[in-house]
């Protein structure tokens, strides 16, 4: 019989009721202590200028794009309650963010908790949902951070429940699709975190060869190398100058080396952790 969760119970009602006294506060609270970088209001304007049938525009005339997309898509029904009361998306949103810090501490707790014990997630639980600095930095801007990290923390313990399951059964289409979909909100939800749901969908592909190690490996040194070679050839102050041409030969230059160490087939491994003799590539 499945135990009732009563930890992650507590710890929900215990944050929501503190964030809902929270929301229901004087007015002013919600800029002075909620919501205080003007990053936000650039999301909240927008939202609510789509909601009201304007577009995706700031000042009502100029069209705007500059903002992470499905942060966007929950802020709009929101502001789209500005109609009815200016403060009341506000007090709205406050909610919508600890709910997601809390969601994000009972993923830790689990993912925590399974690697290690439940009173080390209990702790890791605990620290997220009251750590002033992670409050602070992750979700009091009303920024996208906060559903960014949560979808993060949702990616890492799915890839986790993945790398126990596949070593003993078949891995199905169904988890491999649920990996996929959260690796593609995590992206939106932030887009430079399309690096790591690249990095993720190697590791998911490559299991159980050595190229699960050395290509995310590779591609990391042959990132460093380029960029450190801008810079000890021109300089900080030089690289600066040239970094659109640096940018441009990462990719290239993974492309380059990635294919010619393919059609290649660079034959063996000899890394202790790896078995011996084991083509890194399979052959033609």
């Amino acid at each position: 019989m499945k135990r009732f969760p009563w930890f992650e119970t507590i710890l929900a009602i215990v944050v929501m009721s503190i964030s809902l006294y929270a929301a229901l506060s004087d007015p002013q609270n919600l800029s002075w202590r909620w919501f205080t970088r003007d990053d936000a209001y650039y999301y909240f304007k927008v939202a609510q200028n789509i909601g009201e049938g304007h577009g995706s525009t700031f000042d009502g005339i100029n069209l705007t794009n500059g903002y992470h997309p499905l942060w966007m898509l929950v802020c709009i029904p929101i502001f789209a309650l500005a109609r009815f009361d200016l403060i009341l998306p506000l007090r709205v949103l406050l909610l919508v963010m600890s709910g997601l810090s809390v969601a994000t501490a009972i993923l830790l707790y689990r993912l925590v908790g399974r690697i290690f014990m439940p009173a080390i997630g209990a702790i890791a639980a605990l620290f997220w949902v009251f750590s002033h600095d992670v409050l602070t930095i992750l979700y009091q801007n009303g920024l996208e951070s906060g559903i960014a990290a949560f979808f993060v923390v949702l990616l890492v313990y799915k890839l986790y429940e993945l790398e126990i399951a596949w070593r003993t059964k078949t891995v199905s289409t169904k988890q491999i699709a649920v990996l996929a979909v959260i690796a593609t909100l995590a992206m939106f939800s932030r887009l430079d975190l399309v690096f790591l749901a690249g990095i993720a969908g190697l590791w998911i592909v490559l299991r159980g060869s050595p190229l699960r190690y050395l290509l995310p490996l590779d591609i990391a040194l042959t990132v460093i190398a380029t960029l450190l070679a801008f810079i000890l050839r021109v300089g900080i102050s030089g690289y600066y100058d040239d970094v659109d041409v640096a940018l441009f030969m990462i990719p290239l230059g993974l492309l380059v080396k990635i294919t010619i160490a393919f059609l290649l087939v660079v034959a063996v491994v000899p890394w202790p952790f790896l078995d011996y003799g084991r083509p890194l590539l399979p052959s033609w």
